[in-house]
């Protein structure tokens, strides 16, 4: 993905982008810009009010009235520890709320985006502008934008006003720092677990998220997008309310630490003024001239930290909003048209090209090849001649270069992705579960199925045994990526996953040419069960997917080479001769005479 502009990043455009989604919570936002402008006011108020008041109080030689004084700034600070703790409340209720919006959406983006999108995308890329460029810019809206706001008009008003005091004069002590280091250590505990918790569960939203990217055939096979965002969308949820929690914490340190630090202040003057009184220091022009001094140097300081975050922040946003910009590929039509109802489930590719890019070679050059109702076609060709490319046309994983792809004469291009996609069950060579249980990845076939209904399928792919063996049967976790079980074992469950969808047209995409011949057996069982009454499109390497095909497909460099049944593609085909003779003869004398043994 492209680095943003600088140009782009130096004009701000982000915080323009963010305006829709601030909208929502500008009632809030307007309370915390307002509280702002109160507290500095306050801020900024002070020196002037200890000025005149302490000249006052040491011109009548009243310390009674000293110690009054004191006592009234230790109540106004009060309030304005108050109103910060307001204000920083609000900020994060606001940057909370608007990145939970952003990630849910960005997720929601992505996730509908076909194979090919995530083909040229590190997956873990795109996770990181879900976590880590967004929070980014969470940090950047909570304090960034608010403290640059207040050290702007700390610096502007204190060079104002202290233009008006007397600029020779200097001091260099000010403050009571461990009070103020004992505060943020009590309250930093709470926000550093609080974090801690956070981050723990964002992780795991991420964690799917990646594993949904990483699975999109698997998820679009089955049509299961829109869930996947909303059960990622609760994920968020959680983690957004955690981070109110923090906020609360955080405005406790936040007001707690103002109070503190001003209260030293304000202790620190209050000695100073006896000090004035027993005429070892003058009035509190003296005392004014330093605040400002001090609002100055760190206004200035504060700034150059928060326009750098501010900075970084453009860089995250622009890629986040980079991706929610890019355009859905492979979108629904504006009017999709239906599919026939029942399917009947022919397949057509009509003078089919296909290249993976303008610039890249054809990999498929003028397919014509149609598989009629309930129909088992097996491709078979070498490895690059187009096999798998050619089956991802169907559920239009990508769309046709040249030519047209039809189910019962419809184009598939016409169709929405979804429903067409609900026809298809796709079982892949390489069959990826999910971190969940058993029974979570078996309802990916069907959300609304009935326990009865799970195990029926489990039973048809020969996988019910092998479940209820586990300690927690159907409730058994499989691991990321179901790392726990057999390969014969995955590929049973996959199966299963399809039988509950109960396509209409199914892909097998070699889905056992890795596996054992006891395991084979089972799995190879399972299939013909699966392909009763189905279009089937067959990608194969073994023997024994082969032969039980009604026909067999020969590719060769993107092309159609020959078509027939096995005896008459032996006869007469020199390429499917020379596959069978490299490839088949050891799988034929293993279907012949299978080992015995335990299924995997």
């Amino acid at each position: 993905m492209p680095e943003p502009s600088p140009s782009r990043i130096r004009k701000l455009g982000f915080l323009r982008r963010l305006v829709p989604l601030l909208r929502p919570w500008r009632i809030r936002l307007l309370g915390a810009g307002a509280l702002i402008l109160v507290t500095s006011a306050i801020s900024l108020a002070f020196p002037l009010v200890v000025r005149e008041l302490l000249d006052a109080a040491f011109l009548a030689g009243d310390g009674g009235a000293l110690n009054r004084i004191a006592l009234a700034l230790m109540g106004l600070f009060a309030l304005q520890g108050l109103l910060n703790f307001a204000q920083s409340y609000l900020t994060a209720s606001v940057s909370e709320n608007v990145v939970a919006d952003l990630r849910t959406g960005l997720f929601g983006a992505l996730v509908w985006q076909p194979p090919g999108f995530f083909a040229v995308r590190r997956v873990g890329e795109l996770s990181s502008r879900l976590a880590s460029d967004a929070g980014l810019l969470q940090q950047v809206l909570r304090f960034g934008v608010p403290e640059l706001v207040r050290q702007a008009l700390f610096l502007v008003g204190a060079l104002v006003l202290v233009t008006a005091t007397n600029p020779r004069l200097t001091l260099v002590t000010l403050t009571a720092i461990p009070v103020a280091i004992f505060v943020g250590w009590f309250f930093g505990r709470r926000v550093r677990r609080l974090s801690t918790g956070i981050q723990d569960t964002l992780a795991g939203a991420v964690a799917r998220a990646e594993q949904v990217f990483t699975q999109i055939r698997t998820v679009q096979s089955f049509t299961r997008e829109g869930w996947e965002a909303e059960a990622f969308a609760r994920e968020i949820r959680t983690t957004r309310d955690e981070g109110l929690r923090r906020g609360v914490a955080r405005a406790g340190l936040t007001g707690a630490v103002t109070f503190t630090a001003f209260g030293a202040i304000v202790a620190v003057l209050w000695e100073g003024g006896r000090l004035v009184l027993a005429g070892q220091l003058t009035a509190g022009t003296l005392v004014a001239f330093l605040l400002y001094a001090v609002t100055i140097a760190g206004a200035i300081t504060s700034l150059a930290g928060f326009w750098g975050n501010i900075q970084e922040a453009a860089g995250a946003a622009q890629r986040i909003f980079d991706l929610l910009d890019h355009p859905r590929e492979l979108a629904a039509p504006a009017s999709p048209r239906p599919l026939p109802e029942p399917l009947r489930g022919v397949v057509r590719l009509e003078g089919v090209r296909f290249r993976y890019g303008d610039d890249q070679p054809l990999v498929l050059d003028g397919i014509d090849l149609e598989l009629s109702e309930g129909e088992r076609v097996a491709l078979v060709g070498s490895s690059g001649a187009g096999k798998s490319t050619l089956a991802s046309l169907l559920p239009r994983f990508y769309d046709v270069t040249e030519g047209r792809v039809t189910v019962d004469g419809v184009d598939v291009r016409a169709v929405d992705p979804a429903e067409l996609r609900s026809h298809i069950g796709v079982v892949p060579q390489e069959p990826m579960l999910f971190a969940g249980t058993v029974r979570e990845n078996l309802l990916y076939g069907d959300l609304d199925a009935s326990h009865d209904e799970l195990v029926e399928a489990a039973r048809r792919a020969h996988a019910h045994d092998f479940v209820e063996s586990f300690p927690d049967g159907y409730d058994q976790r499989v691991g990321e990526r179901g790392v726990t079980l057999s390969g014969g074992q995955r590929q049973r469950l996959a199966i299963a996953r399809v039988f509950l969808k109960r396509p209409r047209i199914l892909i097998l995409d070699e889905a056992s040419s890795s596996l054992d011949a006891e395991s084979e057996r089972l799995v190879q069982d399972a299939l013909d069960q699966l392909m009763v009454g189905r279009t089937t499109l067959v990608i194969a390497h073994r023997l024994s997917t082969v032969i039980r095909a009604d026909r067999i497909v020969v590719l060769a460099d993107g092309r159609i080479e020959d078509q027939g049944t096995h005896a008459e593609l032996l006869e007469r085909s020199a390429v499917y001769t020379r596959l069978y003779r490299r490839q088949f003869e050891d799988a034929l004398a293993s279907v012949a005479d299978p080992p015995s043994g335990d299924p995997a």
